[in-house]
Parts: structure tokens; sequence; C-alpha cells
């Protein structure tokens, strides 16, 4: 029993094997059958769609120069009256040539050979006695029309082919021929745009002899040549006009499935092929896969089947299911993006492709054919009025069989609403006569819409669409002819965001264009409807506000943007806060003109900014004369650095103890003429504009120069201290600079000390702190100037070897009557003194003050009660007296 239960698991297993085979095979080739089909009726669609075009263009072509030839006197074809007439049928030819892009131009040829009129030159040097066009249609009378083969233009130096037709006079004699060289670059393009696989090939061929004209993909050496034994070809020569094949091709040893159709009457076929590695590539997988699958489900049948009989299992069964998918190719003219119909003499439709459907809105091709489609789609004139059926160009031109054009014209859809066009109109000639018109038309709504989005965004601010400084000045214009005649003012607001590039930084950039949208619309209505709001670029923006009464009037209108700009703003989920600094300027007390007041808003911002921010000023002339006198100073800042016009004095330092002199004060003077100018007009200026950085390497290396000077006139060495600017972290070579002044002047280390603030260690990264360590241990001396007047952190005092706190001088100035400060002082002496810092105190200018801070335990001080700050040869004379013994005095200035 046993082994007759195996005998049928067997049985039924080889079955079902033969089974699976059986159906896997009819599958397969069904779908191979279907493949092959499919690839067929796609290749002959593609040959159908181009015979057409191809058609089209040789019968264009050809009508064109049998009118040409027609029309065209015998009395021209000549070369000694052609500089007379050459101007005028240049033009003419050049107008019928503008009407086919498929031909390079139309050429005039006279009786022996020279070209005479051309459409694309004047007076076109070149013989053509030689082409074989012209030998046949000058020997064989009977011949109207012939194609040469393919060949290069001697005007245009491109590979064309050239129709002819010959030119007879009165008598019948040849007088010349009309030759239109057809543009195979045009034809290339026309090809390219089928997709037929990655080895698809399409051919254009000469029916007589078999010639290559053209074919895509391009092969080396084939163009003009025939293939023998071309089964296609000898289809052709058979008198076939159409048919499909597939075969091996002789030239790249490719099999594909071919369609060629013969194009018209004339001397041409067009073939295409789709190769079968291509169409048959999703069948190759799928018998690849289902194969394998198949394999896997017999073998875990068989071992299912082998359980069977060992362990009596209940049988199961396998199946497979198979899937396939199918390309389908998009014909030539459903790919092409623009509209084309065509209409019989009546103008009603003949055809029309997907695109133009598309763009008029009717679902199905039935719906126009057999319509009057002018009556549908050209009832308005460009202005959108209606159009009477007696004024259309497209009408008139269908009529009298001539072609016509417009770049910009409407017309109607199916759902009544209007499209903007350019369009094009050809007539079509079939046999000698005009049986219709082609019209081809494109959308171009969508390029005038960005025509006037490109207008709008010349004159507005593409983030917050405002208007900028174009349109803003010619707003101005306006107003302030608006404000002279209604005796008025017009006010000129400068505003630039607090704190903007915070949020910038920390949030990003795409929250900071939030924010300035944001305060757009927020400024925009906080405005009257008619004042004026513009971006000038980054944070800042520019109000025009007219009629203004006066400045008093000014300052509520002002107060209110502020206020109403100190309102929160939610943006993606965060709440920010901003105020504004504003300057005004008014029309026309502060100026006359654009420029000049918004130059003085701008130095009255500014104005704003130093007085705290979230506020407003009015431009006064105390403001312009400091700008002057700031730009005056910038201008000869350079100057009067090459020059040696900046001078050093220097403040001596003095033991409390003994009086003795420990070191000097480095100050910096410019020298203007025979007055000083002191640093505070100027080192703001410089930190502003980098300009500190030449400046401070100028001084470090002069005070070293100066402080050797000095050592031979006192018996213990004198320090010197030099300040250094914040700016000169961010932009200058510190620690190069710093070497450098100590090479070139010898100065040891340890008599240079370099005097940093509070608020620039606050600010400085870890690579600068780095930078300090190592100037500390090359022995140059680091001191804290205006200890306690900015944040005070004592972790810089742990994280770098300081050598002095320098006590601000605003402590100083009230200790004998203010605890307050002596209490302050005393416990940075302290402090300073457990962590073996020397302490400094700034601004002595009594004896009082000093005995005070000598009775705190103040290590040093400087200060007019010792001395001011003096030129080099004066401090010369100072350090001689300490040598020689004197002491300062209280009151020794």
């Amino acid at each position: 029993m046993m082994q007759r239960a195996q005998r049928i698991s067997i049985v039924f297993f080889l079955l079902l094997v033969m089974a699976t085979a059986a159906l896997i095979a009819f599958l397969l080739g069904t779908a191979y059958v279907e493949k092959q089909h499919q690839a067929e009726v796609n290749v002959s669609n593609v040959v159908s769609v181009l015979e057409t075009r191809l058609e089209a263009t040789l019968r264009r072509s050809q009508a064109t120069l049998e009118e040409l030839a027609r029309t065209t006197s015998p009395a021209l074809m000549s070369l000694a009256v052609r500089a007379q007439h050459a101007p005028a049928i240049q033009r003419e030819l050049a107008l019928r040539a503008s009407h086919f892009p498929e031909i390079v131009g139309l050429r005039l040829i006279d009786a022996h050979g020279n070209v005479l009129y051309a459409s694309d030159f004047l007076l076109p040097q070149s013989s053509v006695h030689d082409r074989s066009y012209f030998k046949v249609l000058q020997q064989h009378p009977q011949q109207t029309l012939f194609f040469s083969e393919v060949a290069t233009g001697r005007l245009s130096h491109t590979r064309q082919l050239f129709i002819a037709v010959p030119i007879r006079d009165s008598r019948g004699s040849f007088a010349g021929v009309a030759m239109a060289p057809l543009d195979i670059a045009y034809f290339q393009k026309l090809f390219a745009a089928v997709d037929l696989g990655p080895h698809g090939v399409i051919t254009l061929r000469r029916s007589d002899d078999g010639r290559l004209v053209l074919r895509l993909p391009e092969l080396a050496d084939t163009v003009n040549r025939s293939l023998h034994y071309n089964p296609m070809q000898e289809r052709i020569a058979s008198g076939a006009t159409q048919g499909t094949l597939r075969y091996y091709s002789d030239v790249d040893h490719v099999e594909r499935i071919y369609a060629f159709r013969r194009i018209g009457d004339y001397p041409f076929y067009v073939g295409a092929g789709i190769a079968s590695r291509d169409f048959l590539a999703s069948w190759h997988a799928t018998l690849l896969g289902t194969v394998m699958a198949s394999v896997m489900v017999l073998l875990a049948l068989g071992w299912l089947l082998y359980r069977l009989q060992r362990s009596e299992v209940r049988q199961q069964d396998a199946t497979a299911d198979l899937q396939a998918s199918e390309d389908r190719f998009q014909l030539l003219i459903n790919s092409v993006g623009e509209g084309i119909c065509g209409m019989d003499r009546d103008g009603r439709c003949i055809f029309s492709n997907p695109a133009a459907r598309r763009l008029l809105g009717y679902p199905a091709e039935r719906a126009l054919l057999g319509q009057d489609l002018l009556s549908l789609i050209h009832r308005h004139a460009p202005d959108g009025q209606p159009l009477p059926a007696a004024h259309c160009p497209i009408r008139q031109a269908l009529r009298h069989g001539r072609s016509c054009h417009a770049d910009d014209d409407v017309f109607t859809c199916a759902d009544g609403g209007l499209l903007t066009v350019r369009y094009d109109a050809y007539p079509l000639v079939k046999d000698g006569r005009d049986i219709g018109a082609v019209l081809l038309f494109q959308d171009i709504g969508e390029g005038k819409r960005q025509q006037q989005q490109i207008a709008f965004l010349a004159h507005h601010d593409a983030l917050t669409g405002l208007p900028n400084r174009m349109l803003a000045e010619d707003h101005f214009r306006q107003l302030a002819g608006l404000a002279q005649r209604q005796g008025s003012m017009l006010a000129m607001l400068f505003l630039d965001l607090d704190g903007f590039k915070t949020i910038n930084d920390s949030l990003g950039h795409d929250v900071g264009d939030e924010m300035l949208q944001a305060v757009a619309r927020r400024l925009s209505s906080l405005l009257r409807e008619h004042d004026t709001a513009c971006r000038l670029g980054g944070d800042e923006f520019l109000l025009l506000l007219p009629g203004i009464a006066s400045a008093e009037a000014l300052l509520p209108v002002i107060g209110r943007i502020l206020h109403g700009l100190e309102a929160p703003f939610t943006l993606r989920n965060h709440q920010l806060s901003t105020s504004a600094s504003i300057g005004a300027a008014l029309y026309p007390s502060d100026g006359m003109d654009f420029t000049t007041l918004m130059k003085k808003a701008d130095t009255a911002m500014y104005h704003a900014k130093d007085a705290g921010r979230n506020t407003c000023r009015l431009f006064d002339e105390a403001m312009h004369v400091e700008a002057q006198e700031m730009l005056r100073l910038r201008s000869q800042f350079l100057t009067a650095l090459e020059q040696g016009r900046f001078v050093l004095h220097f403040q001596p330092q003095l033991r409390l103890g003994d009086g003795r002199v420990l070191g000097v004060e480095a100050l910096v003077r410019w020298q203007d003429g025979d007055s000083l100018i002191p640093p505070a007009q100027f080192i703001p200026m410089a930190e502003s504009s980098g300009l500190i950085v030449p400046l401070g390497e100028w001084v470090l290396h002069e005070a070293c120069r100066q402080a050797m000077s000095w050592q031979s006139c006192y018996d213990s060495p004198v320090v010197v201290a030099v300040n250094l600017s914040a700016v000169q972290f961010k932009r200058g070579n510190l620690e190069q600079a710093v070497a450098s002044a100590l090479a070139g002047s010898g100065l040891a280390p340890q008599l240079l000390e370099l005097e940093l603030t509070e608020t620039t260690l606050l600010h400085q990264t870890e690579a600068v702190l780095s930078t300090l360590r190592r100037l500390s241990q090359l022995g140059v001396r680091l001191a804290i100037d205006d200890f306690g007047t900015g944040y005070s952190s004592l972790a810089y005092l742990k994280r770098l070897a300081v050598n002095t706190l320098k006590i601000d001088q605003s402590f100083i100035r009230n200790l004998s009557g203010d605890p307050d400060d002596a209490n302050i002082v005393c416990a940075i002496i302290e402090m300073a003194h457990k962590l073996q810092l020397q302490t400094l105190a700034e601004g002595v200018e009594s004896a009082q003050i000093a005995d005070l801070l000598r009775q705190m335990g103040c290590d040093q001080a400087q200060g007019y009660y010792y001395s001011r700050p003096l030129p080099i040869a004066q401090l010369h004379a100072y350090l001689r007296r300490q040598q020689a013994g004197e002491r300062t005095q209280p009151g020794g200035r």
C-alpha cells in the first residue's frame, strides 16, 4: 500500500511538472507573441507619423519651388541684372523661407549654375554647375523635380538634401533652377524626438536605389551608400509601399522588428526598427523569474511529497502567479507640446493633436472634427473684444491660400475662457492646389505672467513685496511735489531693526526671512493709506510720510510705529520680540532730493542706535558736522599713519610704597597740525572700521622701541603697558605682531605688559585665550584694565596667568567720600593679593586718595597727581629726576 502511494505521488509529481512546464510555455509564448505584435504596432505607428510629417514637408517644399519657378521672370536670371534686383528678391525669398523651418533657405540659380539669389545672402558667391540636380535638370527637359544626394551646402556649410525644379522661359528652354536645401539637422531633431528604446533605429532612404539619406543613430561613412541584399530594400524594390518585417541588421548585427513606409509619391521611404532585446527585455525578465519561481516551487513540492512518503502527511499543491507589464510607446505627434490642428478650405477641423485638445479644453478629438474650427476658437481679438468672422486673420489667410502669424493673440477654450497664444497658420497644398491649412499654436500665458513678475520684482523687494529703493525714489518725487503744492512737509524715516542678527544667527535665515516679512506686514498696518514703506535690504526699511505739519507732529507718529513693533511676533512656535532705531529727516528743511534726505535720515538712525536703540532721532546739523568730521578722520587715518603723524605719550605708574617708577602706560595721540586729537575722537572710528589693527601694530612696535631707549635712564627695569582692542583679537594676528615688536626692538618680553578689558575677554574664543596663554608663557605680562566695570568673571583670572588688576578710576575718584567705592576697592585689593596679583589704581589725583590706597594695600598707582601723559623727551627727563633721587611731590603734574 505504501509503495502504491509512493508511485502515485511520483506520477502526480511528474504530471505536475509537465503541466507546469506546459502552462509556463503557453503563457510565455502568448506573452512573447503579444510583445512582438505590440512592437509591430508601435513601430508601424511611428513610421506612419514620420511619413505624414515628411510627405507634408516635401509637398510644401515642392509647391513653394514650383510657385517660385513659375513666378520668377527669366529676365531676372542673369548676373548682369542681379545687383539691381537682389535686395527685393532676397526679401521675397526670405519671406517665403521663413515659413519653412525644415529648409536652410531658397536659391535661384541661372542657366550656367551661378547662384544668383538666396534668401539668406544678398549677393551669394557660389556655383553649382557640378551639382547633380543642376546637371539633370539642365540635360533632361522632361524632368520637373529632382532630389539630390546628401551633400554639404556651399553657402551654409551644413549637410543638406537638395530639392530642385527647373525654371523655363516662355519657349520652354532651360533658364535656371529654383532650389531649396532641406536641413538634415532638422530631420535629425525630428527623429531624435522618437523613443524606440536604447537600440532603436530610424532611417530615411531613397526608394529608387536604396541610398541612405539619414540614420539615427548615425554611423560613419554610411550616408549616400546603398545596402545590398537588404530585406526592407528588396520589399520596396518589389513595389511594396509599406510593411513590417524582422531580421538581423547587416550594419550593427542587431535583430529588430522593422516597419517601413514610402513617402507619398516621392523617391523616399522611412523605416524604423525596435530591437528585439528592447521590446523583449521585460519578457526575458519574466521568463527568468518564472523559471526560477517554478523551480523553487517544484523543489518545495518535491520536498513536501518526500515528507509525505515518509510520514504520510497531507499533500499540498503549489501554484505560481505570473505578471507581465507592457510598455506603451507614445506617438510622435502626441509628444509635441504645441497645439496642432488641420483645417480644410472651409475651416472645418480635419485633425488635432492631444496638445491642442488639452490647451483648448476639449476631451476628445471627435468634439472638434468636422466643426468650423475658427468659429470655435478664434472669436475674440487680443484685447478680449468680440472678433467678427470677416476680420479673422486666419480665415482670410485660409481664403487666399497664404500663411499668417501672430505673436500675441487669444483663442477661446471649450469652457469660454481665453487662452493667450502665439500661432502660425500655413497653407496645405496638394497637387498644386490649396486644400486647407495647418494651425500651430502654443500657450504663452505663463511667459507673459513671468514678464509681469519680472516687472514687479524690478520695483519691489522679492522677500517682503514692499517697494524697493527705485520705486521709493519715484514715490518720493511724487510726494515731494504734492508737499510743495500743499505747503506741508514730507518725512523720511530710516528704520533699522535692533538685534536682528541675533535672530538670524540663533534660529537661522529662514526664520529671519519670516521675521522680515512679518515686520513688513506690521509696518504696512501701522502706516496710513498714503504713506509708503519700502525695504532697502537686510533689516533696513525706509518710510515716507507725507502731510507732516511740523517736526513736533511727527514724533507721535514715530512713537506709534516704535510701540507697534514692540508687540511680539509668533513664528514657527517661536515668540520673538524686536525693536527699531529710527532716524528722521524732513523735506524740504533737511534736503530737497531723495539721496540727501536718505543720507541724513541714516545718520540720524545711527545716533538713535548710539542712544540705546528702540528710539528715534531727528536729523540736525550737529549730526552732519559730526559725520563729516568722522569721515574726514577716516579718510586721513591711513595717510596719517604712513606719514608718522601718530605719537605716543607715556604716563608713569609708581609703586605706592616708595614712589619708584615701575612702568609707564603708552597712550596714542594724533598730531593734526599744531593740535593733538585725543583718542576718544578717533579710536571708536578706528575700531568700527578695522583700522585699529594697523594702528595697534604700530603702537606695539613704537612702544617697544621707545621702551629700550629709557632703560638706561633708570637703575631698574621700567615696564611699558600697551592697550589692546577687541578688534585686534578678531582681525589681527596678535601673537605674530607681539613677537615681531619684541624681536625688532630687542625688548625683553617681561618688560612688555598687554592691557585687556573685561569686555574683550568676555567675548573671546578658546583660540584667543590660548594665544594669551602662549604670550604669558613667553614672558609677556598681562593686565586687566578697568577691572570691576564690565562683566567681571573670576574664570579668566584662573585660566590666564594675569599679573595685574587695574582698578578703574570710577571707583578711585570718590574714594574718600563714598564708602561703597572704598569697600569695592578694598575687596578688589584683598582678592588680588590672595591670587598673587598686583593691583594698580587709575585716576589718582590727590594725596588724600594716594594715602588711602596705600593704607588699603594697593601696590601701584597712576594719575595726574603723579604726572600727566608725557612725550618721550619729557619722560626721559622725568626718569632721570627719579634716578637722581627726586620723588614726585603732590600735584607734581
